[in-house]
């Protein structure tokens, strides 16, 4: 690496922090000079150690980057785009559009899921771009989204893909697997910290919906979300109530879970929570699998993608490891940056 490139980061929370740190500890010829959050941002020629040291401990003391000296408004940030500069969205913003970027010359690196999962319209100048790399939206760092791309480049044919693809939902389907009830197995997922604060946002299936989407598109599918069809791991009672309200009521879902568990060990199986995606749509559900099965043996928060190919029938290809974590995550993003270089 010759030379110094550039690198502009939203978000800063725990990934986008040790984003940071392993970027300025690798000794590259990579220097930040902006970095902002949802309400303002700081920029240098490059951002000094102390600016980026000031940042970080803002954000983890959960402040906002409006509050630094110096600091500038969102509005003024489309100025500091230039010609090959690595813009990094690592936040969780729906509405952060990045195509003025694009379109200034930039190249962009996604964890954010929001915009590759936008209606295929919006989408779809992402995903026919090489200046474009998306690894951490799939798996964290495991090299999903570049096997998928590396599978279509060389001329094969995508039939189907399925998976585990969350690692939260992998932890409560083991839980359950090893006796606990569904508000016992959902409770300590919250506690371990594999939860959003509102577990129904991982429990809603959404945000593997999302990822079963990013997949069928890389594969070449131009499909939107109402293809898919979502199971949540809860009733529609849950649904429009408060957090506490959802966690005092959550044990009304034990009976249901534990009989689910009992009727699959009877067969020999076990339950995961699948996702399946082919070029008409996909299923993303709590489905029971042989419990010899690859997919049964899958413990903890580990993911498992298969992709099923015109070269790959009948055994898939298949890509398996831990789907969760923020050193993973932000290992897979910086591996799009140095792809991009």
């Amino acid at each position: 690496m010759t030379n110094t490139t550039n690198i502009i980061l939203f978000g800063l929370g725990k990934v986008g922090r040790e984003l940071v740190q392993q970027v300025l500890s690798s000794g590259l010829k990579i220097r930040f000079t902006t970095l902002a959050d949802s309400s303002a941002f700081i920029s240098g020629n490059p951002l000094s150690k102390d600016q980026i040291e000031s940042a970080l401990q803002n954000k983890a003391a959960g402040q906002s980057l409006s509050s630094l000296n110096g600091s500038l408004p969102l509005s003024d940030l489309s100025a500091f785009y230039q010609q090959d500069t690595i813009v990094v969205d690592t936040s969780a913003s729906r509405d952060l559009d990045l195509t003025p970027a694009l379109s200034a010359g930039c190249k962009l690196v996604y964890a954010n899921k929001n915009a590759l999962s936008s209606p295929w319209k919006q989408a779809a100048g992402l995903y026919s771009k090489a200046q474009v790399a998306y690894e951490a939206t799939v798996g964290a760092g495991l090299p999903v989204i570049q096997t998928l791309r590396s599978l279509v480049a060389t001329g094969d044919t995508i039939t189907r893909i399925e998976g585990v693809m969350s690692g939260t939902l992998g932890f409560l389907c083991s839980r359950l697997e090893q006796g606990a009830t569904y508000s016992e197995a959902v409770q300590q997922a919250f506690d371990a910290g594999y939860t959003e604060p509102d577990p129904r946002d991982d429990l809603s299936g959404f945000d593997v919906a999302r990822k079963a989407l990013i997949l069928g598109r890389t594969a070449g599918w131009p499909l939107e979300k109402d293809q898919l069809k979502v199971e949540a791991l809860y009733d529609s009672g849950l649904v429009n109530i408060p957090v506490k309200d959802f966690f005092a009521q959550m044990s009304s879902m034990d009976a249901a879970f534990t009989q689910r568990i009992t009727d699959a060990g009877k067969d020999g199986k076990v339950l995961r929570y699948l996702a399946t995606v082919n070029r008409e749509g996909g299923t993303v559900s709590l489905q029971s699998v042989d419990k010899s099965s690859a997919l049964g043996a899958l413990q903890g928060p580990g993911n498992y993608f298969a992709f099923y190919t015109r070269r790959y029938p009948e055994i898939p290809l298949v890509i398996a490891g831990p789907g969760a974590g923020v050193a993973v995550t932000a290992a897979g993003v910086f591996a799009d940056i140095l792809t991009l270089i």
